[in-house]
């Protein structure tokens, strides 16, 4: 059986926030299009940039809200939300403690706006998660012996009624606690960047790679000449004259490989192959090298 969390008026303030900075970006979207090549112009792609993963995690913990539901048979109770599940055996709970217990954490800005799915912080609990709506003191605490697990469900009653039920006829099957993913890109993104500082870093650098590329290029470009000489034939004399606009061929092509070796790096993470991830994510950064030189070189 399943059992919608309490409701929280917080979700409702995460989607405003959402849909506020998606219409903030498609504005400097729809200017960023209309102005030509040159340094505002490469300032607003990076303020577009920089707004992707604060958007991204302020979706997710709203979706948390939204999707947070408690499921309970015979064997487990499962926590689910966002693509993420927290299976907690039935037979492993030895008591259930109604609220009057208060939470000597404080949540941080980045846990808004689902404030209370997090990890908390009581008298005489070492190991307390919550997966709540509600502060902690009207939660149920599932106490499992090692651990404490906060839940708010909206029917309250009803919950405990059932999870007796459940416990007096017994499991059918053993389960296994634990956390686990239900979707593909959450286990990728953890398993890719879970304590690991080499491939972080790696990444990191690819990114700072490509804004180089792209900076350097559209701050120049105004002050470039129209045409310029790409090739020169062994007397010394120009070959090959282009527009200047197919410099840009240069960081596409460090584009591109960034995010074909960034997707076969993940998939070579997940499957703990970590060495081979790196030689992707380290030759993405290479192939951005050599075109940044070739770059800076015809610029000249």
């Amino acid at each position: 059986m399943a059992f919608k969390s309490a409701s929280t008026q917080s979700k409702w303030e995460g989607l405003l926030v959402c849909a506020l900075i998606i219409l903030l970006d498609l504005l400097l979207l729809r200017w960023m299009l209309g102005r030509p090549v040159d340094t505002v112009k490469f300032i607003l792609i990076v303020l577009l940039l920089a707004s992707v993963p604060p958007l991204a995690h302020l979706i997710y913990r709203t979706l948390s809200l939204f999707t947070l539901e408690y499921w309970v048979d015979r064997n487990a109770i499962t926590i689910v939300w966002a693509g993420m599940q927290q299976v907690i055996p039935l037979n492993s709970v030895q008591r259930i403690i109604q609220g009057q217990v208060e939470d000597l954490s404080r949540p941080g800005w980045r846990q808004w706006p689902a404030l209370h799915i997090r990890k908390g912080n009581a008298l005489g609990m070492l190991n307390l998660q919550l997966f709540a709506t509600r502060p902690l003191e009207d939660c149920l605490l599932l106490d499992v012996g090692d651990a404490m697990y906060a839940v708010s469900p909206a029917q309250t009653e009803h919950f405990l009624e059932t999870v007796q039920g459940r416990y007096k006829l017994g499991p059918a099957i053993h389960v296994k606690a634990g956390e686990q993913h239900l979707s593909l890109l959450p286990r990728l993104w953890q398993r890719m960047t879970n304590q690991d500082r080499i491939g972080s870093a790696l990444i990191l650098l690819g990114v700072v790679g490509l804004l180089a590329l792209f900076g350097v290029l559209m701050v120049r470009f105004p002050e470039l000449p129209t045409d310029l000489v790409f090739r020169y034939n062994p007397d010394g004399l120009p070959e090959r004259i282009s527009n200047k606009s197919a410099l840009f061929l240069l960081p596409s092509i460090g584009l591109l490989t960034w995010i074909v070796n960034l997707a076969w790096g993940a998939w070579m993470a997940s499957r703990n192959q970590r060495i081979g991830a790196y030689m992707l994510w380290g030759g993405a950064v290479i192939v951005q090298l050599f075109s940044f030189m070739a770059l800076i070189r015809l610029m000249r």
